[in-house]
């Protein structure tokens, strides 16, 4: 009897702590846990997820534009909600969530008038990501590499022909340079001289493309073909814009070019005579006192040849 007694007294403050979350409603004449319950129209949902976003009560707030999402998702009101949430998690400072809402109205209601404002804002979350620095990292993570121009690749890819887009780009680019990333640089504002072959920006991007690509080149390297590439470059460069500001910088690059050239005609020539095969090593030789005799490595090679 007291076992009874006792599982009753715990099924009784049981009950009350369980239903202590759940309201009668005489129209549906069930009972409804308010926490999962959804608003008869979606605009109601709307508006009722709004007032808790005005009045600061941000979790309420998610909870529910979630909720109008789940039930009202095709709806007029679903990118609305899709908007507000991305605000939210922007405010936040959670732009990964931030950004993945803009999404979902660019991927699922791209009729709606928000769309622009979506891009708009991936566009923000984008050039503002660029800049952050974490402030805290785990050391056996310290070997993934984040790339933080994600967002911002996205965000163009979404808008193309946005005015924006050619600086946007630009700036990416400019970003990858900085960090020394010169691979992905050097892609960027490729991208735009393809892209975007009109406009201003294209002169400038064409500029560090050239020494993206010349700073990409490994210290250790015996292709020569790279080098004389980057040269034609700025040949081109300085035919299409002879009065550019950046012209006096891409000739003393290209003084620098002829030194790297030199210098790789010389170790080519070194490491065939090392592997004893003279012959080869000497044709090297001739070649570099042939193209660059005023070098330090054409002058070596001069000698290289008399001692022969």
């Amino acid at each position: 009897m007291k076992k009874v007694k006792i599982c009753f007294l715990i099924f009784f403050i049981f009950s009350l702590y369980s239903f202590s979350y759940w309201e009668w409603t005489p129209q549906t004449r069930r009972w409804i846990n308010p926490k999962y319950a959804v608003k008869d129209t979606p605009e109601e949902q709307f508006e009722y997820a709004e007032k808790f976003r005005k009045s600061g009560d941000i979790e309420k707030a998610i909870r529910e534009h979630r909720k109008l999402l789940k039930h009202y998702e095709s709806s007029e009101y679903a990118p609305k909600s899709c908007f507000a949430l991305g605000e939210i998690y922007y405010n936040l400072g959670k732009y990964k969530k931030a950004f993945d809402y803009y999404q979902k109205i660019i991927d699922k209601y791209p009729q709606s008038e928000l769309i622009f404002k979506a891009i708009e804002r991936q566009a923000e979350i984008g050039e503002e990501y660029l800049f952050i620095k974490k402030k805290w990292e785990l050391p056996f993570l310290r070997f993934l590499k984040e790339d933080k121009g994600e967002f911002l690749k996205k965000a163009v890819d979404n808008s193309p022909y946005d005015k924006e887009a050619p600086e946007r780009l630009f700036r990416l680019g400019m970003f990858y340079y900085d960090i020394k990333q010169y691979g992905e640089a050097a892609e960027i504002f490729r991208r735009i001289i393809e892209s975007y072959p009109d406009n201003p920006v294209v002169e400038k991007a064409t500029f560090f493309a050239i020494k993206a690509e010349y700073k990409a080149i490994p210290d250790v390297n015996y292709d020569i073909e790279k080098l004389e590439k980057i040269e034609d470059e700025i040949d081109f460069f300085i035919s299409e814009y002879p009065a550019s500001v950046y012209k006096e910088d891409l000739m003393k690059l290209k003084n620098e070019i002829k030194g790297q050239k030199a210098k790789r005609y010389y170790e080519i020539g070194l490491l065939y005579e090392r592997m004893g095969k003279k012959s080869a090593a000497l044709f090297y030789y001739k070649k570099l006192v042939e193209k660059y005799p005023e070098t330090k490595y054409g002058k070596k090679a001069k000698n290289k040849i008399g001692s022969h």
